[in-house]
């Protein structure tokens, strides 16, 4: 059974958490984008602190004998979900800024046979 004290410990908890986003998307320290996810996360854990029979029947459907720990539990799987996303946005951008720099490179060479050209073409006009 969860206690009061746990529900109300939660309770603030959370609150603080959706606020802490709210003042990140705010600032524009957090792109909209990702920060959707930990909002809506932090919905469904005010959801469950107000409705701890969520927590209780989540915790008989999977066999659990404490809703601390079936808290913990999802707290542990959305973490990883969001890890795994975190580690394909970064390989993505990794692979970005590889063509990126691959790009700048292969510009810069020309630019600079452009100019030797054009310096070229100078001298022997003067």
């Amino acid at each position: 059974m969860m206690t009061s004290l746990f529900r109300s410990i939660l309770l603030i908890g959370v609150l603080v958490y959706l606020l802490g986003i709210i003042l990140l998307m705010r600032k524009g320290k957090m792109n909209l984008k990702y920060s959707l996810v930990w909002f809506a996360a932090g919905i469904i854990l005010l959801v469950c602190a107000i409705f701890p029979q969520i927590i209780r029947g989540l915790a008989q459907l999977f066999g659990v004998y404490s809703e601390v720990n079936i808290v913990f539990f999802l707290g542990v799987c959305f973490l990883l979900v969001i890890i795994l996303s975190l580690t394909s946005i970064a390989s993505l951008l990794s692979e970005r800024v590889r063509a990126l720099t691959q790009t700048q490179a292969i510009l810069e060479k020309r630019v600079r046979e452009l100019e030797q050209k054009q310096s070229g073409k100078d001298s022997e006009q003067a």
